[in-house]
């Protein structure tokens, strides 16, 4: 077996502290200069943990104060329940405004799942997933960036054109032959890293929204995690109502 990296080893430690809550949601994580100190590494061996464990969801950097735990997607305040029947995808909904989103496909690959979308279908960190990264395009600009993780048990079978061209709601339905049973979403403002804001046109550090989400099938197993990222001054709405 390989054996792990120092840098490796720096990101598994802070990654269990962080997700056993040992290090509480909010608190702050010593200073990078402190943790090279500590596991007698250099600063750059350090930032490279620190953007990978920004990058995973795990904690946020802020310029000038440091660096913070997040908190779980799933440690919400405020919980509601919406009828998935009367939820129109954001493609509906941007149609409603006579408009019609377009993507840029980035890539699609097989990757390591990261810490949080492993977390959210029940895998191992690390585990092989497919991994699909676009740009949203509305009119001629581009608006933000979706990321799916799909779970490793779905046989992918989906054409070229449709991963260029079709919202994930209609990859789901037509070419992976599979219904949305559950949808579990939370919102947050995050700041643009370096490579969001190189693909996305903006400042880094730039805000952002966030929305990550985990779609289920109706008998409750994960189909994707994903997270899609919005910049200003685009905005966007769910309509939901109650079934009869």
């Amino acid at each position: 077996m390989r054996p792990r990296s120092i840098r490796q080893g720096i990101y598994d430690h802070f990654a269990a502290e962080l997700q056993s809550g040992r290090i509480a949601p909010g608190a702050q994580l010593p200073t990078e200069a402190e943790i090279a100190r500590d596991f007698d590494v250099s600063r750059s061996t350090v930032q490279g943990v620190m953007a990978r464990l920004a990058g995973d969801g795990l904690i946020r950097r802020q310029p000038g104060r440091g660096s913070f735990a997040c908190r779980r997607d799933d440690d919400m305040q405020i919980r509601v329940g919406l009828d998935i029947h009367n939820i129109r995808s954001f493609e509906d909904e941007i149609a409603l405004t006579g408009d019609s989103v377009g993507f840029r496909l980035l890539s699609f690959a097989q990757v390591p799942a990261p810490v949080q979308a492993a977390r959210r279908l029940d895998l191992d960190a690390g585990a092989p997933v497919f991994r699909l990264r676009r740009l949203r395009l509305v009119g001629e600009g581009c608006i933000g960036s979706e990321t799916r993780w799909f779970h490793p048990a779905i046989a992918l079978e989906i054409p070229a054109r449709a991963l260029a061209e079709e919202g994930v709601h209609r990859l789901i339905r037509d070419h992976l032959g599979l219904e949305i049973g559950r949808i579990e979403a939370a919102v947050r403002a995050v700041l643009a890293s370096d490579r969001d804001a190189a693909e996305l046109g903006v400042a880094g550090g730039a805000p952002l929204l966030m929305r990550a989400h985990r779609l289920m099938t109706p008998g409750d197993e994960p189909i994707l995690y994903g997270e899609s990222l919005y910049i200003e001054p685009f905005a966007f709405s769910y309509s939901a109502g109650v079934r009869a």
